[in-house]
């Protein structure tokens, strides 16, 4: 009897043993088809450089741009490199080495790269430059503009709407790009009520804090009661003088409630996280415009953060009455 119970259990011992060869076998097999897969995929990964004139770090413009593209990557996978404090007379080099080096797509984070890329992108056609508030003359360069006249005109709808003394301020730096904003706030503002009288402050360079205090205060002396500020480094300034004279303000470009947050209505955001999200989504459809592309209100790019408590719930729901206005009408201030 054991000798005939032997038979079946080679048997069995044979045909487990073919089971753990094959499916041995497929395991590799299958492992092999996957790292061909992701050699493929290795291969045809999207590179992407960034051009910074300034450093990562400075919780502002740079950080921003390095910040967003990071959180891009680990969701979309292109590869990623940084150049940053890249002075002007170094972009046009920098921006070479990339195109040379088969980048796919090269980000110049601000206008000062803009004029290097029309003269680097005739030569490397076959990579995508991309730079902010500039001018984009080839079919493989495109120049993002913040759409800010209607961003603009909501802000003075609401600093019109809040203020008691008809009387508001606007303090910006004296350069073209940013005149936009400043007629839409205008408009805005004699939409919400004709008989506003609208100060304008002028400050020379964005992070002139001394220039900037003064106009604020002789805003104030003058009867404003609601200052909005345009700058980078002036604003916390502005915002803290206004706060010591008990007047309303409104923030730029980061939530800034946190400086006054009894005085700060609200701020008016524009979101760089947002802004690369629509570029790279675009870029990897292969939708990606030439020329110059505006992003504003309607993309999320331009947008305000949380109302004050200061400001009424009838206002608050006049000014979304606004916004969806702007969103949803072409064209609604003629440009």
């Amino acid at each position: 009897m054991p000798k005939l119970r032997s038979f079946p259990a080679l048997f069995t011992g044979f045909i487990i043993g073919l089971l753990i060869l094959v499916t041995s076998q497929f395991l590799i097999s299958m492992h092999q088809l996957d790292s061909i897969h992701n050699h493929s995929k290795s291969s045809n990964q999207i590179r992407v450089a960034l051009l910074l004139e300034g450093p990562t770090y400075d919780q502002g413009w740079n950080s921003s741009a390095l910040e967003s593209l990071q959180e891009l990557q680990k969701k979309m996978g292109f590869s990623l490199d940084i150049a940053n404090n890249v002075k002007p007379a170094e972009i046009e080099e920098v921006a070479k080495k990339f195109a040379a080096n088969g980048y796919d797509l090269v980000f110049g984070h601000g206008v000062i790269f803009s004029e290097a890329f029309t003269k680097v992108a005739a030569n490397y056609p076959h990579t995508r430059f991309v730079s902010f508030n500039g001018e984009a003359r080839y079919e493989n360069q495109t120049a993002i503009r913040y759409d800010m006249k209607p961003a603009g005109y909501l802000v003075g709808y609401l600093a019109a709407k809040m203020s008691k003394s008809r009387n508001i301020g606007y303090i910006l730096v004296n350069k073209p790009p940013e005149m936009a904003q400043l007629e839409g706030f205008r408009q805005g503002a004699r939409k919400a009520d004709p008989k506003v009288a609208v100060s304008v402050g002028y400050v020379p360079d964005f992070n002139d804090i001394e220039k900037a205090v003064v106009v604020t205060r002789e805003m104030i002396a003058a009867g404003v009661d609601v200052v909005y500020t345009t700058g980078d480094s002036i604003n916390l300034e502005v915002i803290t003088e206004a706060q010591r004279s008990r007047v309303y303000s409104i923030g730029y470009i980061a939530d800034q409630h946190y400086i006054a947050p009894d005085y700060v209505l609200t701020s008016l955001i524009q979101d760089v996280g947002q802004c690369y999200r629509l570029i790279m989504d675009q870029f990897v459809q292969g939708k990606l415009p030439h020329g110059t592309v505006k992003f504003g209100l309607s993309e999320g790019v331009n947008h305000l953060s949380p109302f004050g408590p200061m400001v009424p719930q009838e206002i608050r729901d006049e000014i979304n009455q606004v916004l969806n206005a702007l969103i949803t009408s072409p064209d609604p201030l003629g440009g």
